[in-house]
């Protein structure tokens, strides 16, 4: 294979200046110069070798991603967002699942740090414990989270709160009085601000809060569905349903079937984050859209910054919007769904 010399000697340049133009050096290179090694290497098909370019900047050229599930496609979009940023940026990313287990956290925090990573993105799932915290903040100059994790670390954020507001807004908007809320699981801020967004909107309402109307499940379709039958059982059963991500909202309308309950006729459901499958589910899912995407790409640039030194926000909080579909209304008109 074609080494850096042989691109020098085809370009009749010096190696520092093969080196200057492939790594885009801030040592100036004039534009005839850059041309005719561009060329070479065109010519010779010369591929720069990953290690020895990580050994010359000191560094590995890889960023780690931790996340808790890696079915949820939730996690696919944010982790895609990621990818697109970081091959821009010449990183190659690995991808670590932890199963939602704390001991998964530690160990690929660990894995990382061993391999030199040259930073960590940390998304969904709990930060807690001390050996968790102890460890990041020694690496605390490479490492952003998506969530909000009360923790000090540079932070992607999604506006949960106002988010849930907005879809139990739109079910008093067309009715509703009362609502569940299926959420998730305690310790998860995620969970607890979907649920704050709940209760707030319902005393807005001037509807006394319900500790029976919610439940708190594990963000998988079982627990929506287990969740949804308990609710729809009962005694003074709900009209409409809020479940804190599009998998439980899944299950609760499965639940609704299971009981001969129509969708929306009878109950009323609504999911959050908008995954792909939400636009094609039976029936479609109204659900608060979250840019997942959008989400990922804001993290990585923001670890290319803090990996490089330039200044930045620390904080960037990303708003929702709430896509009405038919699991809460018949089929609306184009005019209809913009004021939601």
């Amino acid at each position: 294979m074609p080494n850096i010399l042989d691109v020098a000697l085809k370009a009749h340049v010096s190696i520092a200046t093969v080196s200057r133009v492939v790594n885009k050096s801030h040592h100036k290179v004039n534009l005839a110069t850059q041309e005719r090694v561009r060329e070479a290497i065109r010519e010779l098909d010369y591929r720069p070798n990953a290690l020895a370019k990580g050994l010359l900047m000191k560094k590995t050229m890889t960023i780690g991603i931790i996340i808790p599930d890696i079915s949820n496609p939730y996690y696919a979009e944010i982790v895609r967002g990621i990818q697109d940023v970081a091959d821009q940026a010449g990183y190659a990313v690995t991808l670590h699942n932890t199963d939602k287990k704390p001991e998964g956290i530690i160990r690929y925090i660990y894995l990382l740090r061993e391999k030199s990573a040259d930073g960590i993105i940390f998304s969904g799932g709990i930060i807690n414990g001390q050996e968790t915290l102890s460890i990041l903040k020694e690496l605390r100059e490479r490492v952003v989270v998506i969530g909000r994790h009360e923790v000090d670390f540079p932070a992607v954020m999604v506006d949960n709160i106002g988010g849930a507001a907005r879809a139990v807004q739109h079910l008093f908007d067309i009715g509703h009085r009362r609502i569940g809320f299926i959420g998730g699981p305690d310790g998860s801020t995620t969970a607890l601000d979907r649920l704050t967004g709940y209760k707030n909107t319902i005393a807005q309402n001037g509807v006394t809060f319900s500790p029976r109307l919610v439940k708190k499940g594990m963000w998988t379709p079982k627990s929506g569905y287990l969740l949804g039958t308990e609710l729809l059982k009962g005694k003074g059963r709900p009209t409409a349903i809020v479940a804190a991500n599009d998998p439980m909202a899944f299950g609760a309308i499965k639940a609704a079937k299971a009981l001969g309950l129509v969708v929306p006729k009878d109950l009323a459901v609504v999911g959050f984050d908008d995954i792909p499958l939400s636009s094609y589910f039976d029936p479609p899912l109204t659900t608060v859209k979250i840019p997942m995407h959008d989400l990922g790409a804001a993290s990585m640039t923001m670890l290319l910054n803090l990996i490089s030194g330039e200044k930045f926000k620390k904080v960037k909080l990303f708003k929702t919007t709430l896509q009405v579909r038919e699991s809460t209304v018949e089929p609306l008109k184009k005019a209809d769904r913009k004021k939601y």
